[in-house]
């Protein structure tokens, strides 16, 4: 024999439908206030991929050793913004301590054809993550 439903009862019914009406009056209730709420106090920043060095009174070996250590940072920061893969950590280090140093001995040489001294040079190389 098939099985047979009981037929709801109009109670039944009115009950069912007033807990639906009351569950949907209680979610419109708190939708304006989800709306109300304001983002401007969410401020959102991001780790710096760039930084300069200043060379002025620097010798090349201080030099090599805040390039290496910015070059690290940056890339860190790269990371950490998502900007860079785990695994690219050591090649951005690398590449970019490689591209600052290429820099500065551009700099160095143009210093020494110009007949200036290089200690008061106020220039600064720029490393970045990019």
């Amino acid at each position: 024999m098939p099985a047979t439903r009981s037929p709801a009862t109009p109670t039944r019914r009115l009950a069912a439908l007033a807990s639906t009406l009351l569950a949907s009056a209680a979610i419109l209730a708190t939708a304006p206030a989800a709306q109300a709420q304001e983002l401007s106090g969410v401020t959102v920043t991001r780790a710096p991929t760039h930084e300069a060095i200043s060379l002025r009174g620097k010798d090349v070996r201080v030099v090599r050793l805040e390039v290496r250590q910015v070059a690290s940072r940056v890339c860190r920061n790269a990371y950490l913004n998502r900007e860079l893969a785990v695994f690219d950590l050591d090649w951005c280090s690398t590449a970019s301590a490689d591209k600052a140093m290429t820099r500065y001995r551009a700099i160095v040489k143009h210093n020494r054809l110009a007949g200036g001294e290089f200690a008061q040079v106020s220039t600064n190389i720029v490393l970045s993550a990019r």
